[in-house]
């Protein structure tokens, strides 16, 4: 969401609104192969002249694919953020504001991905090598103790 200087300066504060966002250009990044509307509830608040603190509440659903199978797997992600947008060039930790234009996209897109994790699978990885290695170990009993092993 876009908002301009001016407009938020006649805005009652705390506003709250919802919104739905597109993001379907994230499609194609690492293995997102889907993506569903980003619904999104905000609320900002105002921290002195022109700052502000805005909160968010994302919810989507996307369709990851599976690092084995390469198969896509459905993976819902509910997160919240916070953001603080300031025009201070000195407040530390804040998005600037540079063009009199709070943008709200970039933060969005930023925790989603954070919580986006990095693989996911619905397989689980069998290592054949370990029973290999038990094999292996039970052929090469000492025959001094072969006996010993009818005793267990």
């Amino acid at each position: 969401m876009k908002w301009a200087l001016a407009q938020l300066n006649k805005i009652s504060m705390p506003y709250t609104f919802e919104e739905s966002l597109d993001l379907s250009e994230l499609i194609g990044f690492e293995n997102i192969k889907t993506i569903d509307d980003v619904l999104i509830k905000t609320t900002i608040r105002e921290y002195g002249e022109d700052t502000y603190q805005c909160n968010f509440v994302i919810s989507l659903n996307m369709g990851l694919e599976d690092s084995v199978s390469l198969e896509i797997i459905d993976y819902k992600i509910e997160t919240e953020a916070t953001e603080l947008y300031t025009t201070n060039q000195e407040i530390a930790d804040a998005t600037i504001i540079e063009t009199n234009t709070l943008d709200t996209k970039e933060a969005i897109i930023a925790a989603i991905l954070s919580e986006k994790p990095v693989s996911i699978s619905n397989h689980d990885y069998v290592d054949d090598s370990v029973d290999d290695i038990e094999d292996s170990e039970e052929d090469k009993i000492n025959p001094a103790f072969a006996s010993l092993k009818d005793l267990l």
